[in-house]
């Protein structure tokens, strides 16, 4: 997209993708406002500080979410915010169900009647959970998780009104992004972290599959969903469509770090309805939003 002084609204801006988005729409001159929490500070950008429109707000306060379209009044809106926990536990689908459903139809209706371009929603790739792999866009959602529902029926509502009052929606799947800045807690830069101090890792069996997307390859793809009319009404893949298993990725990090340690596959249990493959198939992506991934996990 032409970013240069286009009025852009970001929620979930101080997450590893938003941060990362963020910075990129400000390298191309956008006009950004952010949805900052109340008592929340965004520190990952505090450099960008001066530059950015900073609105404080909840998904889910209906009154907060009108006053932040009113004082943003965006042309393109790329919506990041989401809860994110995806334990298979259902004490935590209230929350997700709040937070990612009805935060997106809060967010979805106060926008209506304004100057919206196009709304760029972030899906998840695991809505698809227990579809056959590999995924395409026309799969229906297997979800395995409340956050997995959640974000399912989020996709379904931002299509819902796309078809029934023309709002021009987008909605992208990311799969399993790293990069820098990610939270160490995440499999990559956990085991990264671990590795260097030589320290053990402790594991699942890592037989499951997984394609691990760059971050800047992925804010390519939100950057483009929002600048191509023909994808409008639309669901991409943003995937590099090469599965690995986990066990030989975790494997790869030790052995060029020359830890001490070592990873200790079987460890740790899989998770409850395990998802064994994760693999996009990004077609659509390439043909409607001329994108395809730029780097490799090597």
């Amino acid at each position: 997209m032409s970013a240069r002084g286009t009025r852009v609204f970001v929620t979930g801006a101080t997450g590893f993708i938003g941060t990362h988005l963020v910075r990129r729409l400000h390298a191309e001159g956008a006009a950004i406002s952010i949805l900052v929490r109340p008592g929340s500070s965004p520190t990952a950008l505090d450099d960008l500080l001066p530059s950015l429109q900073l609105i404080e707000g909840d998904l889910t306060d209906r009154a907060a979410i009108e006053g932040a379209v009113r004082a943003a009044r965006p042309e393109r809106v790329f919506h990041l915010g989401a809860f994110t926990n995806v334990s298979r536990d259902p004490q935590v689908a209230e929350e997700a169900m709040r937070v990612n459903l009805h935060g997106t139809m809060q967010l979805l209706q106060a926008l209506e009647g304004g100057d919206l371009k196009c709304f760029v929603a972030s899906g998840s790739c695991e809505e698809y959970g227990a579809a056959p792999a590999p995924f395409h866009e026309a799969l229906a959602p297997a979800p395995v998780s409340p956050y997995s529902v959640s974000k399912a029926a989020a996709t379904l509502w931002c299509l819902m009104r796309h078809r029934t009052a023309g709002l021009p929606v987008v909605v992208v799947r990311p799969f399993l992004v790293y990069g820098p800045g990610q939270d160490t807690s995440r499999l990559l830069p956990s085991a990264i972290v671990a590795a260097l101090a030589g320290q053990d890792f402790p594991m699942t069996g890592g037989e499951q599959t997984r394609e691990f997307t760059y971050v800047d390859d992925i804010v390519e793809g939100y950057l483009r969903a929002a600048a191509v009319p023909e994808a409008i009404g639309e669901i991409f893949n943003l995937g590099t469509g090469i599965e690995v298993p986990v066990r030989d990725v975790v494997e790869k990090i030790y052995a060029l770090s020359g830890s001490s340690g070592r990873p200790l596959p079987g460890a740790l249990p899989y998770r409850p309805a395990e998802i064994w493959r994760f693999a996009a198939v990004t077609d659509k992506a390439r043909r409607i939003l001329g994108w395809q991934h730029r780097t490799d996990l090597d």
